[in-house]
């Protein structure tokens, strides 16, 4: 072989080995980024985007303390909802109008996530979202089976209260950060006091 083709042979031979290394280095990147996304870090991401959203007001009459009209708060995904006209009107489980949205969507799409990374053989068809509210007691009406609940945000207190099912026997429950589950439509429940931006997002099924 000549020098001059063993030269350009080198030269192919180099480039062959700073792309292989360029191409390796990249997976290796992907891979550290993908072993960075777990639960922690969603939550971190939903967070950020709870605080840049523009929340609307509900009036979820049952979780509402004396002399509250409104909170703010909304579900996405599945909700019983007054469909239909006429013979055929009535009540019926459809995916929510503000799912649909593009905002909510990506917003329902990464809540979503965090819950396969929590749980992944949880399932559920709604979630609801709640800013700043202290709820009242309650049974959830329309839930079905175990739900999940989770606080978000930088307060203090805010326990969730959990009742036998002859509302005695109060137990708090640190949901800061934490997810916990419980059928919230046998055991009556409330928030305690808190102080602070607190979030709470609730899977459920209906």
């Amino acid at each position: 072989m000549s020098t001059k083709k063993r030269i350009k042979r080198t030269m192919r031979m180099g480039k062959f080995h700073k792309t292989f290394s360029q191409n390796r280095g990249k997976k290796k990147r992907q891979i550290k980024t993908k072993k960075k996304i777990n639960v922690r870090t969603q939550s971190k991401l939903v967070l950020e985007m709870l605080r840049e959203f523009k929340w609307p007001t509900t009036e979820r009459n049952n979780i509402l303390r004396t002399g509250q009209s409104n909170y703010e708060g909304f579900a996405l995904g599945k909700v019983i909802s007054w469909a239909g006209k006429g013979e055929n009107a009535g009540y019926r489980k459809m995916l929510s109008i503000k799912t649909r949205n593009p905002k909510y969507k990506k917003l329902f799409n990464e809540t979503k996530k965090l819950m396969k990374l929590k749980d992944p053989k949880f399932k559920f068809t709604s979630i609801q979202y709640n800013k700043n509210q202290r709820a009242a007691r309650h049974r959830d009406a329309k839930n079905m089976g175990v739900s999940y609940i989770v606080g978000l945000g930088n307060y203090k207190g805010g326990e969730l209260i959990i009742f036998d099912e002859n509302e005695k026997n109060p137990k708090k429950h640190n949901i800061r950060n934490r997810f916990y589950s419980f059928n919230g439509s046998i055991y009556p429940h409330e928030t305690a006091p808190f102080k602070g931006e607190r979030y709470t997002l609730v899977f459920y099924s209906i």
